[in-house]
């Protein structure tokens, strides 16, 4: 085992527990929160900036108060609705299924976020680097990173695909 194995397994397994105690609705409910406050902020700052003026002179604090601002909104509109789903969850005695379902969505969450590191030190690092050669997990988490390369241009999966085979 090398440093990228033991970073890959503490990754997934700091992941894997938030992912237990957070369950998947407190997960997916961040997504979404981030996502969501994102849209919302950039869509609709303009219309808080004018309310600001008179509190903030320069345009570009005021811009970015006015995001940051609504941004925490959203993301603590759709947190309070992330509690009253597990409240409820809890009441009808589902709490245990949404912290089982956590714990695999942390648990994909973490290889995932593996999965991202190893394709960034497969680009980047020289061919042949022995940070994946000689680690014992690449095999495994180059399956899921050939697959997340789907996503990208063609050139750019090639162009990994290539610097894999020198590695593994």
């Amino acid at each position: 085992m090398n440093a990228f194995d033991i970073a890959a397994i503490v990754i997934i397994a700091f992941c894997l527990i938030r992912g237990l105690f957070k369950g998947l609705i407190g997960e997916i409910s961040g997504i979404i929160g981030i996502v969501a406050g994102f849209y919302g902020a950039y869509t609709y700052y303009p219309m808080i900036t004018v309310h600001a003026e008179k509190w903030i002179q320069s345009p570009g604090i005021r811009n970015m108060a006015a995001f940051f601002i609504l941004f925490c909104i959203i993301l603590i509109i759709v947190s309070l609705i992330s509690i009253l789903i597990r409240k409820f969850l809890n009441l009808v005695f589902l709490g245990w299924v949404d912290r089982t379902f956590g714990l695999f969505f942390g648990a994909a969450k973490g290889i995932i976020i593996v999965s991202v590191i190893f394709i960034m030190i497969t680009h980047f690092a020289p061919k042949g680097s022995a940070v994946i050669k000689e680690s014992k997990l690449s095999p495994y988490v180059s399956t899921v990173s050939k697959s997340m390369t789907l996503l990208v241009s063609k050139n750019t999966r090639q162009d990994f695909i290539k610097k894999l085979e020198g590695m593994l």
